[in-house]
């Protein structure tokens, strides 16, 4: 059973401070916390200084060092993250009076200020929990989250597939909501098939409801379908694609500056019969 943290019992104290670190020395470390949180590496201490301030700090490391008559100190060294203040949390803890008055480990609604109070409401974006406690929920921002390249990474079996499908499945159902990304588009490409029974609900498309215009390939698809590439004939291959580029130019609507910079690769449309034709008449010469 756990003993609740009161001013009678209380027994840590700051010894030092850092500008990356806060130590503390706590005598009992079984009366060092409170029934929401357990105390382990990754816990939260707050840390109250003379002028109505909290640091919120995240456990590091702990030592034991043993005193000469026979008792122990622990030491636990904290990184500071962020002063609360009038109910708001607020990053860096660079503004907390010395010496601190008060140490304790934080309640749940600390910790949830920590997150909570991160993002506006208007662009949080909620689809996991504080890894040490559940019932803490960790936003992030939605339009930054979704405008950066992510990578999830993990062995066989760890469960990056229902992370991913978690993810989005979260993303789709604010979109029915009250949320500034509910204007946003999610398009996946499920090479191995595995994502369908997970969205039954989205439109799927296959290879058969797939058309690609021939004129959005690049240049070593145009030769492989249109030329005999074993004949390596150079002069059939120039004739071919400088007759695409000019096809491409002539049909080209925008400015003059533009034009010029058409290439054999720009995704332009060009009339492949055109071509065809000029690169024929270009042969015979």
């Amino acid at each position: 059973m756990a003993v609740e943290t009161t001013e009678d019992n209380l027994n840590a104290q700051v010894v030092a401070v850092f500008p990356d670190k806060v130590r503390i020395v706590v005598d009992k470390l079984e009366d060092f916390k409170i029934a929401e949180e357990s105390l382990r590496v990754g816990s939260y201490v707050r840390i109250a200084d003379n002028e109505n301030a909290i640091l919120i700090a995240i456990i590091e490391n702990f030592q034991i060092v043993a005193r000469d008559d026979g008792t122990r100190n622990h030491i636990i060294e904290a990184f500071p993250l962020g002063v609360l203040r009038d109910g708001k949390f607020e990053r860096g803890g660079d503004s907390l009076a010395i010496p601190p008055k008060n140490v304790e480990p934080a309640t749940i609604d600390d910790i949830r200020r920590i997150y909570s109070d991160s993002v506006t409401k208007a662009q949080s974006f909620s689809f996991s929990s504080l890894a040490s406690n559940p019932d803490v929920r960790v936003p992030v921002n939605g339009n930054k989250f979704f405008n950066k390249h992510i990578a999830i990474v993990g062995s066989t079996g760890s469960g990056k597939s229902h992370t991913l499908a978690t993810i989005i499945q979260k993303a789709v159902s604010e979109k029915t909501g009250d949320y500034t990304l509910n204007n946003s588009h999610t398009i996946i490409f499920d090479i191995h098939s595995e994502y369908r029974s997970a969205f039954p609900s989205a439109n799927f498309i296959d290879v058969s409801s797939l058309t690609l215009p021939y004129w959005m390939l690049n240049s070593e698809e145009l030769e492989e379908f249109f030329l005999d590439t074993e004949a390596n004939d150079h002069n059939q291959r120039n004739i071919f694609k400088r007759a695409i580029i000019e096809d491409r130019k002539k049909k080209f609507q925008g400015p003059e500056t533009e034009k010029q910079r058409i290439h054999l690769d720009s995704p332009l449309f060009f009339d492949i019969q055109a071509v065809l034709d000029t690169a024929k008449i270009k042969m015979r010469r």
